[in-house]
C-alpha cells in the first residue's frame, strides 16, 4: 500500500511538472504573437500616414494648378475690359476731335469726312462700353447719347453729300453734342488715372456687376469706385438731343405723330410680362420691374429684366408703349467675344427674331458691322414694295449670333397699311429716265420713301442700284409721275455700308 502511494505521488508530481512546463511554453508563443500584431499595426500606420501626406501633397500641387490658371485667366479678362475702357477713351475723345471739325469745316467734303468719323468713333465706342463690366442701368444715358451722336452724324453727312443746307437747328444740336462730349470724355478722364495706377481691378468689378450689390456711398473700394465714376459720367450727359433712328432714311422722324401706336392702354404688370415673352430668350426667371417711364409722343414703361445671379444668362432693358403694348427698343448687356460668324449668318439670325416676334413681311436693306456687332435696317413690304419708313433695326453680335438689341422707333411713328397708288411707269421706263452715266446693276423694285420737297410726306418710286465710276448709287424715279425724287450714294467704309 505504502508502495503504491508513493507511486501513485510521483505521477502527481510529473503531472504538476508536465503542466507547469506545458504552461510556460503558451505563454511564451503568445507573447511573440502580440509581438508581430504590433508590428504589423506600426507598419499600416506608417503607410497610412504616408499615403495621408502624399494626398496632402497632390492636393496642394492640384490647388495651386487650381488658382494659377484662375489667376491666369483673372488676369486676361482684367487686360481685356482694361483695353476697352482705355480703347473707350480714345473712341470719345476722337468724336469730341471729330465734331469740332465739322463745326469749323468750309467745305462740304471735308464736313462730311468729319461726320463719317463722328459715326464710326461713336459705334466704336459704343462697342467698347457694353463690353465693360457695368450694368446697362448705370450707362443707359451714355448708352443712349453716343447711339444719337452716331445717329445725328449719319443723317447730317447724308444731307451734306445732298448738297442740302443745314438748318439752324442741325447747327445748334451739332454745337450741344460737341459740349456733351467734351462732358463725357472729362468725366471719362477722371478714372483713367484709377485705372492707370492699377487700384482698379475689372475682375471684382465684373463680380459685382453680377452680384448687382449697390454701390455704398463714400467707399473708396475698386468696384464702388467704378460705379460712382461712370454714374458721375451717365448724369453729366443726360440732356442729349431727341433720338434719331439711322438707315437710309431717316431724317425728321422725332417731328411725326405715331400712327403705328395702336391698342388700348396697358399698366406695369402688363408690360413686364410683354417684355419677358418678347425678348429673345427665357426671360421667365428674370425679375422684372419698372425702371422708369419714357416721356415722348410714344409714352411706354421702361421695363428692366434683371437674371439671376449664376444664370448666364444676361440682363435687358425693354420699352413697351403704354398704349398697346408695343416693344419700341430692347437692349440686351453682355460682353461680346471676337468676332466668329459673317454678317450673311448675323443676317439670318436678325431675321429668324423678327418672324419670331410676328414681323414676317420684313425685309433687310443694308448691313454694317462695328466692333464685332453687326447692324441690320430691315423695312416693311407690301405688296412687293419696300416702305422705307416702316423700319426696324436689329443689332446682332458676331461672336455667337445673339440679338443685342431691337430698334422699332421708326416702324411705329410710320406703319400702316397704306393705299399704293398704280404705276403709270413701268421699270423699262423708268430705267430710260436715268442718267447715261448710271449702269444698272441689279433688278428694280418698287419703294416707298420718305421725300420733303412735295406736299405728300412720302412717294411712291422705282428704285434702281447701279455704278457710275467705280461708285455705286441707288437712284429712285417716281412711278407715278417719272420725276426722279431722290440719289443716295453708298459709300463702304471699315464697318460696312452707308448710304448717302
Amino acid at each position: 500500500m505504502s508502495y503504491m502511494a508513493d507511486e501513485v505521488s510521483n505521477v502527481g508530481d510529473n503531472v504538476g511538472a508536465v503542466g507547469e512546463g506545458g504552461g510556460e511554453g503558451t505563454g511564451e508563443d503568445l507573447s511573440e504573437t502580440g509581438r508581430g500584431t504590433d508590428r504589423m499595426g506600426r507598419t499600416g500606420a506608417n503607410w497610412s500616414a504616408a499615403l495621408l501626406v502624399i494626398l496632402l501633397i497632390a492636393s496642394a500641387v492640384f490647388g495651386f494648378a487650381q488658382w494659377s490658371a484662375r489667376r491666369r485667366l483673372e488676369v486676361a479678362v482684367g487686360n481685356q475690359y482694361f483695353n476697352s475702357f482705355f480703347d473707350l477713351l480714345g473712341n470719345v475723345d476722337n468724336v469730341r476731335v471729330a465734331l469740332s471739325k465739322s463745326l469749323v469745316s468750309g467745305s462740304p467734303r471735308l464736313r462730311v469726312g468729319a461726320l463719317s468719323d463722328v459715326w464710326r468713333e461713336a459705334s466704336n465706342a459704343q462697342a467698347n462700353l457694353n463690353s465693360l463690366p457695368v450694368t446697362h442701368k448705370v450707362l443707359a444715358r451714355t448708352s443712349a447719347f453716343l447711339t444719337q451722336v452716331g445717329d445725328f452724324a449719319f443723317v447730317t453727312a447724308r444731307k451734306v453729300a445732298n448738297q442740302q443746307m443745314m438748318s439752324d437747328d442741325d447747327w445748334d444740336r451739332l454745337v450741344k453734342m460737341k459740349e456733351q462730349s467734351e462732358d463725357l470724355a472729362q468725366g471719362l478722364a477722371g478714372m483713367e488715372a484709377e485705372a492707370s495706377s492699377g487700384r482698379i481691378n475689372w475682375v471684382r468689378v465684373a463680380e459685382q456687376a453680377k452680384k448687382e450689390v449697390p454701390a455704398k456711398p463714400g467707399s473708396k473700394s475698386t468696384p464702388e469706385a467704378v460705379t460712382d465714376g461712370f454714374t458721375k459720367v451717365d448724369e453729366s450727359v443726360q440732356h442729349f438731343p431727341t433720338l434719331i433712328y439711322d438707315g437710309p432714311f431717316s431724317d425728321h422722324i422725332e417731328k411725326r405723330e405715331p400712327v403705328g401706336v395702336t391698342g388700348a392702354a396697358i399698366d406695369a404688370t402688363q408690360a413686364i410680362e410683354i417684355a419677358r415673352k418678347f425678348v429673345p430668350f427665357d426671360a421667365s426667371a428674370h425679375t422684372g420691374r419698372i425702371q422708369g417711364e419714357v416721356d415722348s409722343k410714344m409714352p411706354a414703361y421702361r421695363v428692366s429684366l434683371d437674371a439671376p445671379r449664376k444664370s448666364g444668362k444676361p440682363d435687358a432693358v425693354v420699352d413697351v408703349t403704354k398704349v398697346g403694348g408695343h416693344v419700341v427698343l430692347i437692349n440686351i448687356s453682355r460682353d461680346i467675344d471676337p468676332k466668329k460668324i459673317d454678317l450673311e449668318a448675323a443676317v439670318t439670325r436678325a431675321s429668324d427674331f423678327l418672324s419670331s416676334v410676328g414681323m414676317t413681311s420684313m425685309k433687310p436693306t443694308f448691313a454694317s458691322e462695328v466692333g464685332d456687332v453687326a447692324v441690320i435696317p430691315f423695312v416693311f413690304v407690301q405688296n412687293g414694295a419696300y416702305v422705307y419708313p416702316d423700319m426696324v433695326k436689329v443689332k446682332v453680335a458676331l461672336d455667337n449670333g445673339d440679338i443685342l438689341s431691337y430698334d422699332a422707333l421708326g416702324f411705329l411713328t410710320s406703319h400702316h397699311t397704306r393705299k399704293l397708288p398704280k404705276t403709270s411707269i413701268e421699270a423699262d421706263e423708268a430705267k430710260e429716265l436715268l442718267s447715261p452715266a448710271l449702269t444698272v446693276s441689279a433688278p428694280p423694285r418698287l419703294a416707298v420713301i420718305p421725300v420733303e420737297t412735295v406736299a405728300t410726306p412720302e412717294a411712291f418710286c422705282w428704285e434702281f442700284r447701279g455704278t457710275s465710276f467705280g461708285e455705286d448709287f441707288f437712284v429712285y424715279i417716281n412711278a407715278v409721275s417719272g420725276e426722279e425724287e431722290k440719289v443716295l450714294q453708298l459709300i463702304k467704309t471699315s464697318e460696312g455700308s452707308l448710304t448717302m
